[in-house]
């Protein structure tokens, strides 16, 4: 017997073909339907609407958060509204977000990009790319301003080194005291008291968070920092990885911004002073178990290596 042309053994139960030949067209078929509905690169729905939808969570001074009078500020407030300028169109800010849902609200579609003073996490790779950085919250070397003889991690030979209990700057400390003749550890319950130590001369350098020595340099102690980052922690934003079009053109903003002068400049309003109070230390994601007195010191993305 036959049905349309095909034998009883060509069809199945229900009616469907075992055909290969047809199965494969049905596939591709529905495949190509596929693709024409789902989403485009959303650097094209971006330039049509016009909108450049911001997921942040705003409870991150100096980054994002509501002042007192309402107002959502900082310095990833500010670099949203001026990637989205540059690419032609208006930022509006998703600011309620928990940090821990801003990777969900990016898959959900409910953002285009997220800018809150993420970290460049490996583990997320898979689905998400990062833009090149636009600030570096690691590790940094600051000694007394005019200080001669220490432009990094090798010359405190013979030194005293101050230290935030307990953090990633504690540890890489006491990783290069074991290799360095007469450098001294100098721990102090918090990264100011490591800072005032040097500009008092008690410490010949102190290795704290970038954040705590724009801090403290914007408040006009005798301090600098020397020579480049001893840790990474790498600001991004971050976008769907499927989604080249826009990374491309955020990181060609983000380049543009960096060389006239514009991302140097966000960084010194928000950064370069910012009280101890306000500040937080570099943001990552932390387990539940703190081996130093069971808190977490804020040191490391534990989310991606675990030093401890």
């Amino acid at each position: 017997m036959t049905n349309g042309g095909m034998t009883n053994e060509e069809m199945t139960n229900d009616g469907m073909t075992n055909d290969p030949a047809t199965c494969s067209l049905l596939l591709a078929t529905c495949l190509l339907l596929l693709a024409a509905c789902s989403p485009a690169d959303r650097l094209d729905r971006i330039l049509e609407t016009g909108v450049l939808r911001v997921g942040m969570d705003a409870s991150y001074p100096p980054f994002e958060s509501i002042d007192g009078e309402g107002n959502l500020v900082g310095l990833d407030v500010d670099l949203g509204r001026e990637l989205a300028a540059r690419l032609g169109v208006e930022a509006h800010f998703a600011a309620n977000l928990s940090y821990d849902g801003l990777y969900d609200a990016l898959t959900a579609d409910r953002v285009d990009v997220l800018i809150s003073a993420l970290y460049v996490d490996p583990m997320r790779m898979a689905d998400f790319a990062y833009s090149r950085s636009y600030f570096n919250a690691g590790q940094v070397l600051v000694v007394r301003t005019g200080t001669a003889g220490v432009a990094g991690m090798t010359d405190l030979a013979g030194r005293t080194l101050a230290v935030e209990w307990g953090s990633e700057g504690d540890v890489v400390a006491r990783q290069w005291a074991r290799r360095l003749v007469g450098l001294t550890v100098l721990p102090c319950p918090t990264a100011e008291e490591a800072l005032a130590q040097v500009a008092s001369g008690a410490a010949d350098a102190a290795l704290v968070d970038h954040l705590s020595a724009l801090a403290a340099m914007g408040k006009g102690l005798p301090l600098e920092t020397v020579g480049d980052p001893v840790t990474d922690e790498l600001y991004a934003v971050a976008v769907r990885r499927r989604d080249g079009a826009l990374l491309r053109a955020v990181n060609g903003a983000l380049t543009a911004m960096e060389e006239d002068g514009t991302l140097p400049r966000l960084r010194r309003r928000w950064l370069g002073g910012t009280p101890p109070s306000a500040r937080r230390g570099p943001r990552s994601t932390k387990p539940s178990f703190w081996p130093l007195g069971g808190r977490c010191y804020g040191c490391c993305a534990c989310a991606r290596s675990c030093r401890w």
